[in-house]
C-alpha cells in the first residue's frame, strides 16, 4: 500500500466507487459533496495503483469523510490514511481537528451512529466523543401542525429585504455562530417579532428543491429548516415551535416533500412539532 494526495479531477470516480463500496446501501452517493472535494489523501494497493482508501479533510481543521473498501479493512489502511491526513493538517497550522464537519465538502456534524465499525474505529485511537446531534425528517405532504400558535403577543413573519438587518443584529447578539448563515442568501429567513415589535426568535428555512447535500435520499422536492433561535428570556414560551410549525405549513404549502431539520441538539422540540429522528451522530475534536 502507498499514500498519495488527493486529486479532487483524477480522483472523482475513484472517490464515488469507494464511497459505494464503503458506505452504500446506509448512505448513498452524495454527489453534491463529491463535487466540493479539494484536498486529502488516497491509499492505492501495491501492483494496480486502485485506490482501496481515502480520506478527505478540510485544511481549517476537519476529517471530513474516511472511506476503506471492506476487502482492505482491518488491515491498517485507515490508520494509515488518519495519520497522514492530521500530519498534514498539522503541517498547515491546523491546530486542532474535529470529525466529519468542515468546509465546503461537509458531510455530516459528526460520526454517523449507523455506522457502527467508523465509531469503534476512531474510539479505538483516542478519540472521545463529545455530544450528540440529530437530524430529524418530517412529510410536508400531509402535515398538521401539532405545536399551537405563538404566545400572546408575538407574531411570526417571513423576513423581506427590510427585516434583514433586523435578523442579522439578532444573530449577532444572540446566536453570532450562525451569522454567516443568515448573511447568505440562499434561504428564506423566519422571525417571531414579541408585542414590542423586537425578534425575539429567527429560523432559516428552504425549498422546494435541491436544497441539502441530502436530496438524493430525500428526493428533489425536498425542505430545509435550521438555526432555530429563541433569545434567552423568551425561551419555554413555545416561540421556537410555533416558529418551525409556521415554516413548515409555508413549505408544505409550496410544494415540498421531507423536510429536514438538521444539527439538532433538542431533538424533542422538533418531534413535539410532528418530525421524527432520522439520523444520529456523535461530534469529536481533539489537539493534534
Amino acid at each position: 500500500m502507498r499514500l498519495r494526495p488527493l486529486d479532487p479531477t483524477r480522483d472523482r470516480a475513484g472517490l464515488e466507487r469507494l464511497w459505494r463500496a464503503a458506505l452504500a446501501p446506509a448512505w448513498p452517493v452524495l454527489p453534491d459533496v463529491l463535487e466540493h472535494v479539494r484536498d486529502g489523501v488516497i491509499a492505492e494497493a501495491d501492483g494496480d495503483g486502485d485506490p482501496i482508501g481515502a480520506i478527505v479533510t478540510d485544511p481549517a481543521g476537519s476529517v471530513v469523510l474516511l472511506l476503506v473498501t471492506p476487502a482492505h479493512r482491518r488491515r491498517g489502511v485507515g490508520t494509515a490514511l488518519l495519520d497522514g491526513a492530521l500530519a498534514r493538517l498539522r503541517a498547515g497550522g491546523a491546530g486542532r481537528v474535529t470529525l466529519a464537519t468542515g468546509g465546503a465538502a461537509y458531510v455530516w456534524p459528526g460520526v454517523p451512529v449507523d455506522l457502527p465499525g467508523a465509531v469503534a474505529f476512531f474510539e479505538a485511537r483516542g478519540w472521545a466523543w463529545g455530544h450528540r446531534v440529530t437530524d430529524l425528517t418530517c412529510d410536508l405532504r400531509s402535515y398538521a401542525a401539532a405545536s399551537g400558535p405563538p404566545p400572546a403577543g408575538v407574531t411570526v413573519e417571513v423576513a423581506g429585504p427590510a427585516g434583514r438587518p433586523a435578523a442579522l443584529a439578532f444573530e449577532r447578539r444572540w446566536f453570532p455562530e450562525w451569522v454567516p448563515s443568515f448573511e447568505r442568501r440562499d434561504a428564506a429567513i423566519l422571525l417571531a417579532r414579541d408585542a414590542g415589535g423586537a425578534v425575539a426568535g429567527s429560523l432559516l428555512f428552504a425549498g422546494p428543491g435541491r436544497c441539502s447535500i441530502f436530496w438524493p435520499m430525500l428526493g428533489d422536492d425536498m425542505a430545509w429548516i435550521g438555526c432555530v433561535g429563541v433569545a434567552e428570556p423568551a425561551r419555554g414560551a413555545g416561540i421556537a415551535g410555533a416558529m418551525v410549525a409556521h415554516a413548515s405549513a409555508l413549505l408544505r404549502d409550496a410544494g415540498a416533500g421531507t423536510c429536514l431539520i438538521d444539527w439538532a441538539r433538542r431533538s424533542e422540540l422538533y418531534e413535539r412539532c410532528g418530525y421524527r429522528r432520522w439520523r444520529d451522530y456523535l461530534t469529536a475534536s481533539r489537539a493534534i
